[in-house]
């Protein structure tokens, strides 16, 4: 996240929809404006369809604050790399009704629009290095747009690649954070994980699987501790740590210890006075 980007965007005179999309955008880039979430992840955390996303996307492209690059790592497509400049703004926005009346009156009508032109030219990939500093979408399900709606040629195969769950990725990426922030590396992506969000998901709900998943991180439950916040241990005890999260308390093993004495000391007492009693003592 960058705090500097975002506050800089608040200011910045657009509309409802492109302010939203460029503050979740400022939210997932560095300092230097860079960042590269899927398009599913921000129509998921702007409650926008992903055409809406598109075309937001597109008006802040034409406002000159915001670019665009098509990715692949390992010669597979991989969500679009964005470099966010508000230094731009300010000087596009002082031309910008004469270039909207210039471009309306040269441009031709069967002009292809930028996103299809960089979508069919080879060279508007970018080859990824295997190591990255943020989550790649790409690395918790096969959510990213297939090279074949790109506009790219694509070998046929038997094989469908499923469209990700958006409110799978948020989990995911809520959790990844958390795990991050605590151990200072990602934890593993892979097919078992995934499964593993899509139960949590459907036990707990869309809207509080992603601050459970955080939660989570946080909890120093010796289990938890030992097992170092595995993301199972959560969907095996998600009932305890969700009653812990909503409780603002958390029961780890010595604090379960304390309990069963402090029950087990007042059963003995009232064991005691019932003995008194019958004996008309007390």
């Amino acid at each position: 996240m960058s705090i500097k980007l975002m506050s800089k965007a608040w200011e910045l005179d657009l509309s409802q929809g492109e302010k939203l999309v460029l503050l979740a955008l400022c939210d997932h880039a560095n300092d230097d404006g860079v960042c590269y979430p899927s398009q599913a992840f921000l129509a998921s955390k702007c409650s926008m369809s992903y055409r809406s996303v598109i075309n937001q996307i597109k008006r802040l492209e034409s406002c000159g604050i915001l670019t665009s690059e098509r990715r692949q790592k390992a010669g597979s497509r991989q969500s679009n790399s964005y470099t966010i400049n508000l230094n731009n703004y300010q000087s596009q926005c002082e031309n910008s009704a004469h270039a909207n009346f210039a471009h309306a009156n040269s441009a031709p009508t069967n002009v292809q629009n930028t996103t299809e032109l960089c979508a069919n030219s080879a060279h508007s990939f970018k080859e990824e290095p295997s190591i990255n500093h943020q989550l790649e979408p790409s690395d918790i399900s096969d959510g990213v747009i297939p090279a074949s709606q790109a506009g790219v040629p694509q070998k046929k195969t038997t094989q469908k690649k499923s469209q990700a769950n958006p409110d799978n990725v948020v989990c995911w990426e809520s959790y990844a954070r958390a795990y991050r922030n605590r151990y200072g590396v990602l934890p593993a992506a892979n097919q078992k994980t995934r499964g593993q969000v899509a139960m949590l998901v459907r036990y707990v709900g869309r809207e509080v699987a992603p601050s459970l998943a955080e939660y989570f991180l946080s909890h120093n439950g010796s289990w938890f501790v030992q097992c170092r916040h595995e993301f199972g241990c959560l969907l095996k005890s998600y009932q305890q740590v969700l009653t812990d999260m909503q409780r603002g308390e958390q029961m780890t093993q010595i604090k379960a210890r304390q309990t069963e004495s402090t029950q087990s000391n007042y059963e003995a007492a009232k064991s005691a006075l019932a003995k008194l009693r019958a004996k008309g003592v007390a």
